[in-house]
């Protein structure tokens, strides 16, 4: 049995059930409701509004309420102005004394100039010979169901910036220490190559001048002694041709320079003294560089027994003085 003969069949057998006769109530019904839909027809929303009671209550299949002759003529207007509204076919009405159940097929567009046809039921309550109620029903099986969202791209961890400044000799010192550090850790260099771990660089311009303008003028000693690298080398090109092997074994291993004493006959070893502030502990102690030999105490610094065996066994020696 199709469809639309499965619809006819209940239609009689309500009918029936209700013992549906043609009265004189009945009669007037049906020609309201011919004039609601020749309303549809022309697209006369003031006609269709005509058909209701002052007090409409128009419930929509999306669920909204309209209350009124006024928002239902406005709801109207609007419908009928946009090309893209529904499109009705193939209505069929019941009148069961002041109610009435309207069937039709209703065609809504979807988004890429596509439409999808459903079963729509609407449910009229008459009073006073106008539609004082009117409930609209759209049957959403076998429409398609709307695409998923897209899933939103996958977010960058966020990086760590580490901000730099050169600008002195210690800083020259601390830059080197790092760079050390990162090839003396596996994790640490993998995090620079893939941006995690990256270098806000700024150079002193005033240091840049004086280290150009020092290596541009040779001591008397330099000027004896054949240069190590080409004419126009930069000072840091300079500095990158000693042969580590000519040092100790811990530059020959790509590691800190050992060498006792603050200078060395290949590297400059400046006198690195931090300060130490807060809660000086073991933790703390093991981020100093392998070079540092003295530390100074902050007035306020408190040294933890740990700590203190720490500095023992690295032969740190403690300056207590202020620092200036």
């Amino acid at each position: 049995m199709s469809a639309d003969a499965l619809r006819e069949q209940i239609r009689a057998q309500v009918r029936t059930a209700l013992g549906a006769k043609a009265t004189g109530a009945d009669t007037s019904v049906a020609a309201l409701m011919q004039r609601f839909e020749a309303g549809y027809a022309a697209a006369n929303a003031e006609a269709i509004v005509a058909c209701f009671a002052p007090d409409v209550v128009w419930t929509l299949p999306d669920s909204r309420v309209l209350h009124g002759r006024a928002a239902c003529l406005g709801f109207l207007k609007e419908r009928f102005a946009s090309p893209a509204g529904p499109k009705f076919s193939d209505s069929h009405m019941n009148v069961l004394g002041q109610t009435v159940v309207q069937n039709y097929k209703v065609s809504v567009p979807l988004p890429g100039g596509q439409s999808v046809t459903l079963d729509g039921t609407d449910v009229y309550q008459i009073r006073d010979g106008l539609i004082a109620r009117k409930d609209a029903y759209w049957k959403q099986i076998g429409a398609p169901k709307p695409a998923a969202p897209a899933a939103a791209p996958a977010t960058a961890p966020q990086g760590v910036v580490v901000p730099l400044r050169v600008g002195t000799a210690a800083h020259a010192q601390a830059l080197t220490d790092l760079f050390k550090r990162l090839a003396a850790s596996p994790a640490l260099l993998q995090a620079a190559q893939s941006g995690l771990l990256r270098f806000d660089m700024r150079v002193d311009e005033a240091a840049v001048k004086a280290v150009a303008a020092s290596a541009a003028t040779p001591t008397p000693a330099a000027a004896a002694t054949p240069p190590t690298a080409p004419a126009g080398t930069s000072a840091m090109a300079v500095t990158t041709t000693i042969d580590p092997a000519a040092c100790c074994s811990s530059c020959k291993a790509g590691k800190a320079c050992e060498c006792k004493g603050d200078t060395c006959g290949l590297h400059d070893h400046p006198a690195d003294i931090p300060e130490l502030k807060g809660v000086i502990g073991e933790k703390l102690l093991k981020t100093l560089s392998p070079s540092v030999k003295t530390v100074r105490l902050h007035p306020k610094a408190v040294l933890t027994p740990l700590g203190k065996e720490a500095l023992r066994k690295r032969g740190i020696t403690i300056d207590r003085g202020a620092k200036t």
